[in-house]
């Protein structure tokens, strides 16, 4: 046979076998993709070149703001986060500024998730007018604060220890020991901007114990899931901040048998800190096994961003 048709048949032979699969007919599947991570929820930013420099009279302010989900709440087909937003810091009777909605697009702010790394976006646009300067002003420089109020979700899955028989003095071999799971430190990059920071785990003879730690990491506020609807520029009640619902704690698939605070009940940050204590049953349970325990945290969030404004008297030549 010619070398050079020899050749072809071999080339031929080889990218037909690499057509087929060549390994059983098998997928190859993406790798995991840790999307849950970092301290933020919705963040705001002013595009590059956003007007600032105004003058009296001026009847067509415009600007935009850029709100972006950074965190991993909410996932697809989920929703919940109320989103608004909201302008403070000027005196409305010389500068008119407005966002054209001020209930966000849940559509367009899904959280970060294994098909959408970077989290959804929105542009908030701003319209406003200037009024006249007050007799004998000829400048005016008043700070924009916008803010966003939403409700956020925080979801962490340590993985802890259990074992319905720690201190028995049986050998043998566990695949895992409660003493070296008594203190877990977690990482508070959770893709949200409340973290569970620690948990500390212990054992009674019928029980597992679990005392984890929450801190709020974000640059914001925690408030009241009550007040996300109600402007801010007004204040908060103190006594209804730095509450932070304890929406569900489970091992694996398993709910824990009680928790103080209890499930669906508010904890209280003092210095932006808290913690729960939980108990789980090992009733029934007769081997040694790790599971994730899931603890889902739920609460009422506040940032905001500043830009200095500049107004200036009008011209008249």
């Amino acid at each position: 046979m010619d070398k050079r048709l020899l050749l072809a048949f071999v080339l031929a032979v080889l990218v037909i076998a690499g057509c087929s699969g060549g390994g059983g007919g098998r997928i190859d599947r993406p790798t995991e993709i840790d999307y849950r991570r970092g301290t933020d929820g919705l963040v705001l930013s002013f595009p590059v070149g956003t007007l600032t420099k105004l003058y009296e009279n001026d009847q067509n302010v415009k600007m935009v703001v850029e709100v972006k989900n950074k965190g991993a709440f909410p996932q697809f087909e989920e929703s919940g986060l109320n989103g608004h937003i909201w302008l403070g810091g000027f005196d409305n009777n010389i500068i008119e500024l407005l966002p054209e909605e001020t209930l966000l697009d849940e559509s367009a702010l899904e959280g970060k998730s294994p098909y959408n790394l970077e989290g959804g976006y929105l542009g908030v646009v701003i319209n406003g007018k200037v009024y006249n300067l007050p007799s004998g002003t000829s400048y005016y420089k008043p700070t924009l604060k916008v803010t966003v109020t939403y409700k956020y979700q925080t979801i962490a899955a340590p993985e802890v220890c259990i074992d319905p028989n720690p201190r028995s003095t049986d050998v043998k071999e566990k695949v895992c020991d409660i003493t070296r799971f008594g203190s877990v430190s977690l990482s508070s990059s959770q893709g949200a901007p409340v973290a569970v920071t620690r948990v500390d785990e212990d054992a009674t003879h019928d029980s597992t114990l679990f005392k984890f730690y929450i801190q709020n990491v974000g640059k914001g506020l925690v408030i009241d899931e009550n007040d996300i609807s109600n402007d801010p520029n007004k204040g908060y009640d103190w006594d209804e901040m730095n509450k932070v619902r304890l929406s569900d704690v489970s091992i694996g698939n398993r709910k824990v048998t009680e928790c103080r605070p209890d499930i669906g009940s508010y904890i209280d940050l003092i210095n932006d800190k808290g913690y729960v204590f939980c108990k789980f049953s090992t009733a029934g349970i007769n081997t040694v096994y790790t599971s994730p325990l899931n603890i889902v945290l739920e609460y009422g969030y506040a940032n905001s961003i500043d830009k200095d404004i500049e107004i200036f008297e009008e011209v008249v030549y």
